[in-house]
């Protein structure tokens, strides 16, 4: 009997890692989804906001309809954030529309990748340069694209 033992010990504890790691994936997902969502509801008076002096880096332009608020830059890379109407159920349809202005700069689609209402991404090339785009709820009405460009 003692060896019956040893095999449903190893299960148990077996069972008890996958529970634990599948437990872990779902309170990550619920955290990494509620905070990239946290301001869906918000007024934008607060967060729809231009920082003065923000200026995009040379040879981008964005898109009709987007507003630019702020540029981070570190390095080569610059991170680009801009404002655009819509809501969460638009994020896809804004990232698609944003990609087709890009490619009528020279930019070619690399891939996509979305979370309908959460965020909506792009892989983008201009020569060999690789760069992204993501978009997620920034505010009530109000959604922001983040473009990150080497």
């Amino acid at each position: 009997m003692p060896g019956v033992k040893k095999p449903w010990i190893v299960l148990l504890a077996l069972v008890a890692v996958v529970a634990l790691a599948l437990g872990g994936w779902a309170v990550f997902e619920h955290f990494e989804r509620a905070g990239t969502i946290k301001d869906a509801d918000k007024s934008c008076a607060a967060l729809d906001v231009v920082t003065p002096g923000a200026t995009v880096p040379s040879g981008f332009t964005l898109p009709d309809g987007q507003k630019l608020l702020r540029v981070q830059t570190q390095g080569k890379t610059s991170i680009v954030f801009a404002s655009i109407d819509g809501g969460r159920d638009d994020l896809v349809e804004i990232r698609d529309r944003t990609v087709d202005a890009l490619k009528a700069e020279g930019y070619k689609l690399n891939g996509t990748d979305q979370e309908p209402t959460f965020e909506a991404d792009a892989a983008i090339s201009k020569g060999d340069i690789d760069d992204s785009i993501n978009v997620r709820p920034l505010c009530t009405g109000k959604a922001v694209v983040r473009y990150t460009l080497h």
